[in-house]
């Protein structure tokens, strides 16, 4: 692993990565981040998500990605560990690590589940980040924590109702402390713990921040799936950080397509509105068609001022909801402001996800606004903006090799000598500095720019070995990390891979097409094995072993005399006890062959049935077989003698034979 990151420093100077050892020089920890993941944190990482949750390699470290959303609103990698310990130390060592990588940067919001190294680390490592918990990981528990209450469906509706319907914090806390009281739940310590933590997960405390329209790690569980395929429970580290690009290549590949679409193609109009054409024209298509649906769902609402004020607007929408589809008036509160055209509505849509609401819109509508104020037209999902990630020369991404990314890359490469040549005298810095802001200025005239996106200068980086630090070109001898249980979800119920899904499904599909033909020679065969385990010498090394490597029949109902009495078997009944094996003479009873396949309970069988007795439980002796009217037996190679075996009706019935 440590080569293999060297060899990518090499490759490409931005690549960043580090190694936290112990004092054995075993690895603990591990971090890496590839040169466009990190220029595309300078655009996507203001909101991530962080989760542990997903078991990849031989040793157990669970694989911790930070995910972000990109302007196509799909997920993209900005970083990723593998972590020994689920703990603050582990976790604080993994953020500070990450902030390094990003230049210092911290992100503005950050998602996680409820683990408490996690939000111990944040508080730390990321004091002025916004801190949300997985709401998707609370509500999910709700069934397994209430389905023993009688009043589970009422108690789970009005819990939901009371976190998904509060659009203030007023409304939460009523209806919160409503069903608490109705259903006498003030001594549950989970929603006690819960509202304790209302701050972190509750939607009409946290709404008030931009999340990208994320309210769970349900981003980072999906960035997990991209890895099945190339990786699996028995991955090594080496193999893992390898097939590491092949699998962001198919992410790289789809930003890809997306950004030809957006570009090439447009979303038709629905309407000549003013406000349309705005979105239409700037944003990527995947964000167009989020704004239809806010654009469309106006229909469903009717606006009126409200009489007290001159600037607020009750807008009521006709929500659908249930599976009889009862549809329902919700009212909203939009303030709106005639001088600017800015509207602020309660739903918190716009500061939440990024996106106007129809509530928003159907207030420009009616004061006829045909242009919202630029606040409300994002830079993240413009379309038109030229990020600098895509230009950063990766392996993984074929398209890094066009001439623009080689132009990206070349000048790069002479920015890196210039600053080596200028970084030991403040003179030589001030001149550098002089020349580029002239340069800057003269290509800002003689063209026009779309967007912009400038990174600032990378330190140099080095890999963290315990507490020493070793230059990232040197190198050293790491030990395997110890494999370690652990905590949460179990090992065995890890997500499987689409290679293990297939092979598995290859299996089984084998197992079913088997022919009958095959099968009744497999069925066959075991019976014959069966005869001769009980047909061996007794007393030799081989018969005691063969037997010992038998199923134990104590315990077991042995027929006859471990029977009750008076209690016919279920061979009475056309039913059987015990595995028949094929009869050693043609009867047409079958009874010869429960006698001669019948397993004693002392686990001893004679060699010939003339010479010897039945041991065990029975009381059949000598070389005598149960009859009725007429007596049959065997005689030195077992075979039937003195006339066909009665019926076993016959036998049941015979005075002679109906204690035994």
């Amino acid at each position: 692993m440590h080569s293999y990151f060297m060899r990518m420093k090499i490759d490409n100077s931005d690549f960043f990565y580090a190694m936290d050892l112990d004092d054995n020089g075993r690895l603990r920890n591990v971090f890496w981040a590839d040169a466009r993941s990190r220029a595309a944190c300078k655009e996507f990482g203001d909101v991530v998500t962080f989760d542990t949750t997903y078991l990849v390699n031989r040793y157990d470290m669970p694989f911790a990605p930070f995910v972000g959303v990109n302007h196509h609103g799909q997920s993209i990698l900005l970083g990723c560990g593998l972590i020994s310990h689920e703990d603050t130390k582990s976790f604080s060592w993994l953020f500070e690590t990450w902030k390094t990588c990003m230049w210092g940067y911290a992100p503005k919001a950050i998602i996680t589940d409820q683990c408490l190294g996690m939000k111990n680390a944040i508080q730390k490592v990321f004091p002025d980040t916004r801190h949300r918990l997985c709401i998707w990981h609370i509500m999910k528990q709700v069934p397994e924590k209430f389905d023993m209450y009688n009043a589970y469906e009422q108690i789970s509706s009005c819990m939901r109702k009371a976190v998904w319907n509060s659009l203030t914090i007023k409304q939460f806390e009523d209806a919160w402390d409503g069903f608490i009281k109705k259903y006498e739940l003030q001594n549950n310590t989970w929603l006690q713990g819960l509202y304790h933590e209302r701050k972190l997960w509750v939607p009409a405390y946290v709404n008030d921040c931009f999340w990208a329209g994320m309210s769970s790690t349900q981003r980072s569980e999906g960035m997990n799936a991209y890895f099945d395929g190339y990786i699996h429970s028995k991955t090594t580290l080496k193999q893992f950080v390898e097939q590491y690009e092949n699998a962001l290549a198919n992410k790289v590949e789809s930003e890809n397509e997306e950004d030809g679409k957006s570009w090439r193609s447009f979303i038709r109009l629905i309407t000549k509105s003013g406000l349309e054409k705005q979105f239409q024209s700037v944003y990527t298509n995947e964000k167009v068609r989020e704004f239809h649906e806010e654009f469309v769902g106006r229909l469903e609402c009717s606006c009126c001022q409200k009489k007290e004020s001159v600037s607020e607007y009750e807008v009521k929408e006709w929500i659908t909801y249930g599976e009889e589809e009862t549809r329902i008036q919700v009212p909203f509160i939009v303030d709106f402001n005639a001088e600017t055209n800015e509207a602020h509505c309660n739903c918190r849509l716009f500061e939440y996800r990024g996106m106007v609401c129809r509530h928003q819109l159907t207030v420009w509508s009616q004061m006829g606004v045909e242009r919202v104020p630029d606040k409300y037209v994002l830079r993240r999902w413009n379309k038109n903006v030229k990020r600098v990630h895509t230009k950063i020369r990766i392996n993984y991404d074929n398209s890094s090799t066009s001439i623009e990314a080689r132009r990206h890359d070349n000048m790069c490469n002479l920015f890196n000598e210039v600053a080596d040549l200028a970084e030991d005298s403040q003179e030589k810095y001030d001149k550098v500095m002089a020349r580029l802001l002239e340069l800057k200025e003269e290509l800002i005239e003689s063209s026009i720019v779309c967007g912009s996106n400038v990174i600032s200068g990378t330190p140099n980086n080095s890999i963290s070995i315990g507490d020493g630090v070793l230059p990232s070109k040197e190198s050293t001898n790491i030990l395997d990390p110890v494999t370690l249980r652990r905590k949460g979800r179990p090992p065995s119920k890890r997500k499987i891979g689409v290679v293990e899904k297939i092979g598995k499904k290859k299996i089984e599909t084998k197992k079913k097409t088997l022919s009958k033909e095959k099968a009744k020679e497999v069925r066959t065969q075991e019976r014959l094995e069966h005869n001769n385990y009980f047909f061996q010498e007794i007393g030799t090394q081989e018969s005691v072993l063969n037997v010992n490597s038998q199923p134990s029949y104590i315990g077991q109902s042995m027929w006859p005399n471990m029977m009750p009495h008076n209690m016919r078997p279920n061979m009475a009944h056309g039913g059987s006890i015990f595995q028949f094996s094929p009869g050693s003479c043609p009867t047409e009873t079958g009874f010869n062959q429960f006698v001669y396949a019948f397993p004693s309970s002392q686990a001893n069988m004679p060699t010939s049935f003339s010479s010897h007795d039945w041991r065990g439980q029975s009381n059949i002796a000598s070389k005598q077989v149960w009859g009725g009217g007429q007596s049959s037996f065997l005689d030195t190679q077992g075979q039937c003698v003195g006339g066909p075996p009665p019926s076993f009706t016959q036998m049941l019935n015979a005075p002679d034979n109906a204690e035994e």
